[in-house]
């Protein structure tokens, strides 16, 4: 098994925190998202770790990891920083946004799922987004799951708040067969080019216009529900605040920051 985390993007809302900087480079409770990802990995024997790179990629050449350069990365989206390494794919790969932040439980839970394509989803959004936003549907997305615990929706702008079973966290895994999922679902729009889901050409589009599709497509993605447990530094909002209650320890009503 290994890793692929995707740290391509310049990470414009946290400006002028990423000047500088990737976003994930960005500091909360005395080491940086990615150094924090890494370690959590690594505790669970995931030693294997790919970091997609784009913006300030020479900041991201980071011990025991390998790093493939989007070198398209101004002008394309996750799908397509994901494909920058299809060719080390093989057979089971974790792949992990490179803003977030999670516990030891959460990657754990990932891990036990036996199914071909397994998505971490957060059944207490709510209160993480009211904690967030003035308006919990402010950047809230579509999500519903099965009676078998499989997603059926994900991704789709939405003022309805019952639409919204749980959040997607941007942690997933994809097995033997999900991985030829993916890869179908990617070639056959690449031949069409017309837009996904959200609209966003095949160059642009998001990680769950890619699992949508694949829905779309037939195969199942299993939801892995939690509750809170992980953290989204994507705004100056969401880093000033979460840089505030690390120091507080109010973090601990979303996030326990101990790595064991």
């Amino acid at each position: 098994m290994k890793a692929i985390i995707l740290a391509a993007g310049r990470g414009s809302r946290l400006k002028p925190y990423t000047k500088e900087s990737p976003k994930c480079l960005t500091e909360l409770g005395g080491m940086t998202l990615i150094e924090r990802q890494l370690q959590t990995l690594r505790n669970q024997g995931i030693d294997d770790i790919i970091i997609i790179t784009g913006y300030k990629s020479d900041q991201l050449k980071l011990p025991e990891t390998r790093q493939i350069h989007n070198t398209s990365w101004a002008n394309t989206n996750m799908v397509e920083s994901l494909f920058c390494a299809e060719a080390e794919f093989g057979k089971d790969i974790i792949v992990c946004y490179s803003d977030i932040i999670y516990e030891p439980n959460v990657l754990s839970s990932l891990l036990m799922s036996t199914e071909d394509i397994s998505v971490v989803v957060d059944r207490k959004w709510r209160a993480y987004w009211e904690y967030r936003f003035d308006n919990p549907l402010c950047d809230a997305e579509s999500l519903k799951i099965n009676s078998t615990g499989h997603i059926t929706d994900i991704g789709a702008p939405t003022e309805d708040i019952n639409s919204i079973e749980a959040q997607y966290i941007g942690l997933m895994r994809f097995q033997k067969k999900g991985i030829s999922a993916i890869k179908n679902a990617r070639s056959n729009f690449h031949k069409q080019l017309r837009p996904w889901m959200t609209q966003h050409p095949i160059k642009k589009a998001y990680m769950t216009d890619l699992l949508m599709e694949v829905i779309l497509m037939g195969y199942h993605v299993k939801a892995v529900p939690i509750e809170n447990g992980w953290l989204e530094v994507d705004t100056v909002s969401d880093y000033e605040t979460l840089a505030r209650d690390f120091k507080t320890g109010k973090i601990i009503n979303f996030f326990n920051p101990n790595l064991n």
